[in-house]
């Protein structure tokens, strides 16, 4: 998808987003091409198609949070771009829970770098269903953790 699409498509699917942070989104993509990360690992000669085809996997990954958490939630992942904090596809869901809590693009990012949003796949989003089942497993091994082993058997 070229930026101009990319730009209006964002606009409709997150109204309430800041339009400033939609250009940090291009930013990313770009970044990704220039890193050498290309979209399903497939290298694209030509620069300009692949940074489309990342708007492509991004804007997918936006889509899915529309859809399952809403045009709010939604418009505040659009605006992580503003706090330098864009996202995986594959990461957008579990950082969209955290965004429903209240959290900020600082304590995602902690998130990521600790391993607690972790990313299976890059490009492909993951339901909302899978996000908290993550964030489930999570949190009983972190209770098992501060158990310390009580309630073995003796």
């Amino acid at each position: 998808m070229t930026y101009e699409n990319f730009l209006i498509r964002v606009k409709e699917l997150a109204p309430g987003c800041k339009p400033e942070a939609v250009p940090r989104w291009r930013d990313f993509a770009v970044e990704c091409v220039d890193s050498e990360q290309f979209v399903r690992f497939k290298q694209t000669a030509d620069k300009t198609a692949a940074v489309e085809k990342w708007l492509d996997v991004i804007y997918s990954g936006l889509k899915a949070v529309r859809k399952e958490c809403g045009p709010e939630t939604v418009a505040a992942m659009v605006n992580l771009g503003l706090e330098r904090c864009c996202l995986y596809p594959g990461e957008m869901m579990q950082a969209a829970l955290c965004l429903e809590k209240g959290e900020n693009g600082r304590q995602i990012f902690e998130k990521i770098e600790s391993g607690e949003i972790d990313c299976t796949d890059l490009f492909s989003p993951v339901s909302r269903r899978e996000a908290e089942g993550r964030r489930t497993v999570r949190e009983r091994l972190t209770a098992l953790k501060k158990r310390k082993g009580r309630g073995k058997e003796r």
